[in-house]
């Protein structure tokens, strides 16, 4: 059974404008879920996982891996994709340094360039290394209505 953590990013929703889906998702889950709508299974299954090469990988996890130059980049580019990711930053207190985590909204070009970037990561005093994370990927409505790739 997953952790809480992972059951809080898994998940999808839409308004106006936009479909969001949970950074934790599997592209197995995505075809797999009702909530998820069928233009996006059918992106997901036809673009992404062939090029994940499993369909156990999340956008998370696959990004890590993308290159600007690759066709898919260039699908992402084309859906208006927008990833929601979560920073870490060092606060001090009066107990002592924790970590906190701020939002930050990025285009898959912003991502990309941030995620690759090892600099990024927040290193403690102790070696630990804690890394951004992928909270939601949204995907314009319209891009994704138009797309016939």
């Amino acid at each position: 059974m997953p952790d809480s953590l992972d059951r809080s990013f898994k998940y999808t929703m839409q308004d106006t404008t936009r479909i969001y889906i949970g950074g934790r998702m599997t592209y197995r889950e995505m075809i797999e879920w009702d909530d998820v709508p069928f233009k996006i299974k059918s992106i997901v299954n036809k673009e992404f996982v062939p090029d994940a090469g499993s369909a156990e990988t999340t956008f998370a996890e696959h990004f890590k891996k993308l290159e600007k130059d690759s066709f898919l980049f260039q699908v992402l580019k084309t859906l208006k994709t927008k990833i929601k990711v979560d920073l870490p930053v060092l606060k001090k207190g009066k107990n002592g340094q924790s970590v906190v985590y701020k939002s930050k909204l990025c285009t898959i070009d912003e991502y990309l360039d941030f995620i690759k970037n090892p600099d990024n990561a927040l290193r403690m005093e102790d070696g630990t290394v804690t890394e951004p994370v992928t909270e939601e990927i949204s995907f314009s409505k319209l891009a994704v209505m138009i797309y016939s790739g």
